[in-house]
């Protein structure tokens, strides 16, 4: 007789269920966190399988998510030397060129990136101030 086999099923949100993104900074790490929630078919209670989160820089549905519900500031950097190529790494893992843009030509961050860089910038001796910020009307 073959040994007995567990699955698991994953669940599939419904056409009503809603996308949710955060970050927030925690234990001074930046962290993100996603997950689904719907009225109808109950997905989104804590013991589904729709809960993700990470430190650092979130997976690109979940930076989306965090955009268009909150929008962008444009954070420039001043200062030599590799103070602010170090934080956007430690803080965010871009890639060498992203950070060579990102001190070149500022980095649209959400809010919470942006304030979490500023503060890992100034405690480093790097100047640094956001402006033109972008919003989305929706909220998610």
């Amino acid at each position: 007789m073959p040994e007995p086999t567990i699955g698991t099923l994953y669940c599939e949100p419904c056409p009503r269920c809603v996308f949710h993104a955060w970050q927030l900074i925690e234990r001074g790490r930046l962290l993100w966190m996603s997950e689904w929630e719907c009225d109808t078919c109950g997905f989104g209670a804590p013991e589904i399988c729709n809960r993700d989160e990470g430190w650092g820089r979130p997976p690109a549905e979940v930076r989306a998510a965090v955009v268009a519900a909150e929008g962008t500031v444009l954070l420039r950097v001043g200062g030599a030397g590799g103070g602010p190529l170090r934080a956007f790494r430690d803080a965010l893992g871009l890639t060498m060129q992203e950070l060579r843009t990102a001190v070149r030509d500022g980095y649209r961050a959400t809010p919470v990136e942006a304030w979490y860089l500023t503060a890992l910038l100034q405690e480093s001796g790097v100047s640094a101030r956001t402006a033109g910020g972008s919003s989305s009307s929706g909220r998610m």
